[in-house]
């Protein structure tokens, strides 16, 4: 069955147009709540879309049955299983192993079906993924890191899992910096500089980057801050309940800036209790031989490559340029994000 014929059936009377950034999208569902709650997440980066959609995503509230069997996706980490697929003509169905929604992927369409409501934080992913997908065509990469920008200025955090990406982000946030990414940014040579472009996701933080942070300290009800703060480091660290961050309700609109010009990479090397905070510049030769720490790619969710498909030596060429452009360090040491403040605020008032 294709997903077209699977989708069919179902009727998605809302509509809502978006335009990210210039990437018009239609999103049609069966659930006005759905649709509000959209609405309200995506506000702070979207106008009303105006030219024909490059991809109509359609939302349902709902069960659907189908046929076929779907393939687990191992994880290269060895952690639990989250997607399974199935190959189907003229697309493919993607199975959320967690939540039992099923959504479908075809040229210039995607849905989801389950419960929508529940698990909005997917049908979030999915527009975005229909959003990158755009933005990949025109030719950019896309780099597992973090972005904060400053009077146009951009600076991407990479690092291995655990490294505190989206907690750099917040604290520098807090310092008076734009947000520009969470954990994905695309980046593209052009005449002059490098464009780094931002996902509309809001940050997804652990409770130890709550309970530790000045301002978002606030979020967490007075018996979770105490019970967080009753946990060890290491059982802090290694806590995992993520909770979005509304930006704009906190800091203010004008908080966050998609677009940017990158000027800087940064690696974040650092540990805890590791020693004296340090910097050094590497080459982009040396910062290339990292790329699976940055590298990523749509995974399940591109039809133009196999799911868990390795980097090809055409994309790595295309990371190497985009590090050609910028300058790049690597933070060792401590965590110690007071000093990449600092780091950080250097970088982006140079001319």
């Amino acid at each position: 069955m294709t997903p077209e014929r699977l989708i069919a059936s179902f009727a998605t009377p809302h509509e809502l147009a978006l335009s990210i950034l210039d990437v018009p999208l239609r999103v049609r569902t069966n659930d006005p709540d759905v649709l509000d709650a959209l609405g309200r997440y995506f506000a702070p980066w979207v106008v009303a879309g105006a030219s024909a959609p490059v991809a109509d995503v359609r939302l349902v509230q709902g069960d659907v049955q189908t046929a076929g069997e779907f393939v687990d996706l191992a994880r290269a980490d060895g952690r639990k299983v989250k997607e399974a697929v199935q190959e189907v003509p003229g697309g493919r169905l993607i199975l959320k192993r967690a939540t039992g929604v099923i959504m479908a992927l075809w040229p210039g369409g995607a849905f989801a079906v389950g419960d929508v409501r529940t698990n909005l934080n997917q049908a979030i992913n999915l527009i975005n993924n229909c959003y990158a997908k755009a933005i990949l065509g025109r030719g950019h990469v896309l780099l597992h890191a973090a972005a904060v920008s400053w009077a146009g200025r951009a600076v991407a955090l990479a690092g291995p899992p655990g490294a505190g990406k989206s907690t750099a982000a917040l604290h520098l946030v807090e310092a008076g910096f734009r947000f520009v990414s969470n954990d994905r940014v695309l980046a593209k040579p052009l005449p002059g500089h490098v464009e780094a472009l931002g996902y509309p996701k809001r940050p997804r933080v652990n409770p130890g980057t709550l309970l530790h942070h000045p301002r978002l300290s606030a979020l967490l009800a007075p018996e979770a801050r105490g019970a967080l703060a009753a946990l060890s480091p290491g059982e802090l660290w290694a806590l995992e309940r993520k909770s979005d961050v509304d930006l704009e309700a906190i800091y203010g609109r004008g908080t966050i800036e998609l677009g940017s010009r990158m000027v800087a990479f940064v690696l974040l090397g650092w540990r805890r209790d590791a020693g004296a905070f340090s910097v050094r510049r590497v080459s982009s030769a040396e910062a290339l031989t990292a790329l699976p720490l940055f590298y990523k790619n749509l995974g399940a969710f591109d039809l133009d490559r196999p799911p868990r498909s390795p980097v090809t030596a055409a994309e790595r060429a295309r990371y190497g340029e985009v590090l050609d452009r910028v300058e790049v360090l690597e933070v060792t040491g401590s965590t110690d994000f007071a000093s990449l403040v600092g780091l950080v605020g250097d970088l982006l008032a140079r001319p």
